[in-house]
């Protein structure tokens, strides 16, 4: 065989000119293709204040100055210690019917937050590091990150590969609230849209709606691309003849990349409508947590519900949903209070040496009924991405969704033991129904009192960069306890 005549502009005018790559061969010293298999798109889901712990921020259980004032309650952990997540903690109640599709993480700290916060864990800067894992201006309220956050990191590279009408959609239910996670580069934070008619009329403005199935135009990019594979197929059968047997050997694995492409065309066809969410009669957004109309009650799953609406209409393949730190004051409140952020303190005061040692039932009814609805509104967005059929799988299966808040323990203003939960399959490169625990002490404490991990966010990160084909070795500043992704996650 004559090598020349396997010149690389030949090969790619004769192989590639027809829109789909072919593995490099011997022929063209080339490396072989890729196979896919990584995330599609990536989803935060904020809520503020944090979960029913009491992981103190020097890593103690309870407040280690005030002994025996913590109400000492811990209703994130699940029901056991294994790898499998078989019993969800009961904050996590809502999610029962997802639980195959979750991988929770404990023992994760926001390192940067613990190193930068005025007194362990700040409002400011911990919201400021939680997401960007980045050096930041202060410690305090007034922090303001020195990096962007992951969300948008990924939607900038995703835009390069992937243009979308929008880079990234970031919706929020407002309420009082101290400090800002999304940042798009240093000092600069991602402006968040809180008014359900303001964001449909921004999203939805130049989408045609369809009563049912594919839409016209999916229909003809469908039928081009399957007529370009069945080219490329053509020409790969013909092309075997003509090269060697270890290149024989590539064609013959590119050929069955062809196959599943096919069958994820195929797909499209079962593809939920792209439809305009209904918004009449939406709670009007008066600023600052503040709705008519209904109120959050309302506007909360109407956000998610026009956020489902633009992944399916391919608006994006970015979004993140903040829950501000809301009282549910629409559901039973034995526990009176002002402020979700005092709701959170208050688990500092119904311990048997607090203020209010007879008020710990009032108070676990009343902030568990409250993470119950924001679990309730996360359950929605994941049904939501299930529910849509996607090539072999769902939404879900190809996507990263990230649940977290900027503390573990929310009245205690900790930065350690944040909750990490994530939901999909991340295009397949992630098996769901997992626990790991990286705080080195739960084997030997099955209370989970002694605490040391060797974890942070700047772990978690890279990991999921790594789910959607980046090879980045680390994320954020320099504060990671270790470098490089977490060995449990691809």
């Amino acid at each position: 065989m004559k090598r020349a005549a396997f010149s690389r502009r030949n090969f790619l005018r004769t192989a590639t000119g027809l829109c789909v790559a072919l593995p490099f061969l011997e022929a063209t010293h080339g490396d072989v293709w890729a196979a896919d298999g990584r995330a599609r798109r990536f989803i935060v889901f904020f809520s503020h204040g944090g979960t029913i712990t009491s992981r103190h921020s020097s890593g103690e259980k309870g407040d280690p100055w005030k002994p025996g004032a913590w109400s000492m309650l811990d209703l994130w952990a699940p029901g056991g210690e294994g790898q499998a997540l078989e019993v969800l903690g009961e904050e996590m109640a809502p999610l029962e019917a997802y639980k195959g599709d979750l991988t929770l993480l404990r023992g994760v700290d926001d390192a940067a937050g613990v190193v930068q916060g005025d007194y362990g864990g700040h409002h400011g800067c911990s919201n400021a590091t939680v997401l960007t894992c980045a050096d930041t201006t202060s410690g305090g309220d007034d922090a303001r990150a020195l990096g962007p956050s992951i969300d948008q990191v990924i939607a900038q590279r995703l835009a390069g590969q992937s243009p979308t009408p929008f880079s990234s959609i970031d919706l929020m239910v407002d309420g009082h609230n101290y400090g800002e996670p999304l940042y798009s580069a240093a000092g600069e934070q991602v402006s968040t849209e809180k008014d359900p008619t303001s964001a449909f009329d921004r999203l939805f403005k130049d989408v045609a709606e369809t009563s049912s199935g594919p839409t016209p135009e999916q229909l003809r990019i469908r039928a081009q691309r399957k007529s370009v594979l069945d080219g490329v197929s053509e020409h790969l059968a013909a092309l075997k003849g003509r090269v060697s047997a270890a290149d024989r050997h590539l064609l013959d694995a590119h050929a069955e990349h062809i196959r599943s492409l096919e069958k994820k065309l195929e797909g499209v066809a079962n593809l939920a409508a792209c439809t305009r969410p209904d918004v009449g009669g939406a709670p009007v957004y008066q600023g600052y947590g503040s709705y008519t109309g209904g109120g959050i009650e309302q506007a909360a799953p109407l956000l998610v519900d026009i956020l489902l609406h633009a992944l399916r209409c391919g608006l994006t393949h970015v979004a993140t949903f903040q829950i501000a730190d809301v009282l549910t004051s629409w559901l039973p409140q034995p526990y009176s209070t002002d402020l979700g952020h005092s709701l959170g303190h208050a688990g500092l005061d119904v311990g048997p040496s607090g203020a209010e040692p007879d008020k710990l039932e009032d108070w676990r009814a009343t902030i568990l009924a409250n993470r119950n609805w924001r679990m309730e509104i996360f359950a929605r967005l994941l049904d939501g991405l299930r529910s849509t059929p996607e090539g072999d799988g769902t939404m879900l299966d190809n996507s990263v969704v990230l649940f977290t808040s900027e503390f573990g323990c929310g009245g205690g203003h900790s930065p350690r033991d944040i909750p990490v939960l994530l939901a999909g399959k991340a295009g397949g490169r992630w098996p769901g129904g997992r626990h790991v625990n990286y705080n080195k002490r739960a084997s030997a404490d099955p209370a989970q009192s002694e605490y040391e991990t060797d974890v942070s966010l700047h772990n978690v990160y890279t990991s999921i960069l790594r789910a959607f084909g980046h090879e980045d070795a680390h994320f954020g500043n320099d504060t990671a306890y270790r470098k490089g992704p977490l060995a449990e996650l691809p």
